[in-house]
């Protein structure tokens, strides 16, 4: 199973803003010159207006924000109407998921065997990358809700590893939100179990172990939720965490690892080759 749009790793290294040109245009019309600006103005306007020598306003304008992109969780929309727009809203796990509503993955035709699960925060099918892999009849919470319909725990299932691989622990894991495994089982605050993220969940929901099913961590492969940092249903710091200024009056912010910026839920402060993830710029390898 996977969380994210597979190949949309662009998104995160690639969609920087592209500024207005502030050079005097004349002569060509492609860049704004001429004998007037494109939508109105005289003698040698720029693109949107001007007179004489002026600049004008026109040209290629950058996205607001700098990092907009096409995914749901990444475009600056609410795309669920619920009044939260991408990585503030609780369902948006990384800039490159692609459903606002729901913990579902937004890939069409994803899923196909929902009970062999790889790592599930890369943004593509398959374990060859990543090295994870996880059975749902290996995990004896799972009671057949959800997704897990046809593959309910079965004692007698033989491949039930015990561990993951280093290669699954060293890519999967550093891109696995706080609070969760790297199979999309997570704890979230205020439910007495682990909920397992899937289509049929949102954040209404935590507490309905119909929807959001019942499972087991896989603690060999998991990043654990601290009191200062945000993870999965938690979107709001304590107060005695560390504040954005010396004096105390500042928001508190996110406890990241070492070398990581804290984002909280704006993705455009991250730098190329990471994304915000709960909280922290996390290098994106995939």
């Amino acid at each position: 199973m996977v969380r994210y749009i597979a190949g949309m790793s662009a998104l995160v290294v690639g969609l920087t803003a592209v500024g207005c040109s502030s050079s005097p245009s004349k002569g060509n019309p492609a860049d704004g010159g001429g004998t007037g600006g494109a939508a109105a103005g005289t003698g040698t306007g720029g693109a949107a207006a001007g007179t004489g020598t002026g600049t004008g306003s026109g040209g290629t304008g950058g996205l607001v924000g700098g990092k907009l992109g096409t995914t749901q969780c990444s475009d600056g929309l609410d795309n669920d109407n619920d009044g939260k727009i991408d990585l503030a809203d609780p369902e948006c796990v990384s800039p490159l998921d692609n459903d606002e509503s729901s913990f579902a993955t937004g890939i069409p035709g994803d899923n196909v065997d929902a009970c062999k699960q790889d790592c599930f925060f890369d943004g593509n099918s398959g374990m060859g990358n990543d090295g994870c892999e996880w059975q749902l009849k290996c995990d004896p919470s799972n009671v057949g809700a959800g997704s897990a319909a046809r593959c309910p725990y079965d004692p007698n299932f033989k491949m039930c590893p015990t561990t993951q691989s280093a290669k699954c622990i060293n890519n999967c894991r550093a891109i696995t939100p706080n609070g969760c495994d790297c199979f999309g089982c997570c704890v979230v605050p205020g439910v007495n179990h682990p909920i397992r993220l899937e289509p049929s969940c949102d954040s209404t929901k935590f507490n309905d172990p119909a929807v959001c099913p019942v499972c087991t961590q896989q603690t060999s492969c998991m990043r654990t939720c601290g009191a200062c940092q945000l993870c999965i249903g938690k979107t709001t710091l304590d107060s005695s965490c560390t504040t954005t200024t010396t004096d105390g009056g500042g928001a508190p912010t996110p406890t990241c690892e070492t070398g990581q910026i804290a984002c909280g839920t704006d993705n455009s402060v991250c730098p190329q080759g990471t994304a915000c993830v709960t909280g922290c710029c996390v290098p994106w390898i995939f």
